[in-house]
């Protein structure tokens, strides 16, 4: 009867022993953390008339100047697609600034060394346009501050609008070149976002 109580007692114990490592708990968390990303979208690279891009760029946007009517009611390019956003959390804003404390440096030609980019360009971000300085922002983009308004991989077109130019301003930026000499001027353009 020992031997009986002693290989039952035996058996629990071993079962027991069994069940203890038969089963791990594991928590599991998943977090969202709120954040915001700015880059190039899918339309980068379209837009430079087929030139590529400069080194060092993400993108190049080149405005056009080519006949009367380019002078007297400014030129536009739409680049679609050409930034891509996100933002968990919130809505976001777009901004931009300018280098050269938002004056175009000449790059080619006779004409002014600098000249205000004001003078010369707007840009519009999603559809929204702001005024032309060294720093612009663009929105808000969703209606309020809360996740409700969150993107993801959310591709935004961009509008480069240059402004009808007077005989004046032409004088200017072409200086006293012949009639083969071209003006070309440049100025960088930084995007990010920010939450609302």
């Amino acid at each position: 009867m020992k031997k009986i109580i002693f290989a039952a007692i035996a058996v629990m114990g071993s079962l027991s022993f069994a069940n203890a490592q038969s089963s791990a708990k594991v928590k599991l968390n998943v977090e969202l953390n709120p954040f915001q990303s700015i880059e190039i979208g899918s339309g980068a690279g379209q837009s430079n008339d087929g030139n590529g891009v400069t080194s060092g760029y993400d993108d190049e946007v080149t405005l056009k100047y080519e006949k009367a009517a380019d002078y007297t009611n400014g030129v536009q390019k739409l680049v679609a697609k050409q930034l891509k956003v996100s933002s968990v959390g919130s809505g976001y804003k777009i901004k931009a600034s300018l280098s050269a404390n938002g004056n175009f440096t000449k790059v080619a030609g006779n004409g002014a060394g600098s000249y205000d980019a004001k003078k010369l360009v707007e840009i519009q971000v999603g559809g929204q346009s702001a005024s032309t300085d060294v720093n612009m922002e663009f929105g808000p983009f969703g209606n309020t501050s809360t996740a409700e308004s969150s993107v993801l991989g959310k591709e935004l077109d961009v509008k480069y609008i240059g402004k009808p130019l007077s005989e004046t301003t032409v004088k200017d930026l072409l200086g006293n070149g012949g009639k083969d000499t071209k003006a070309k001027y440049t100025i960088d353009v930084v995007y990010t976002i920010a939450a609302n």
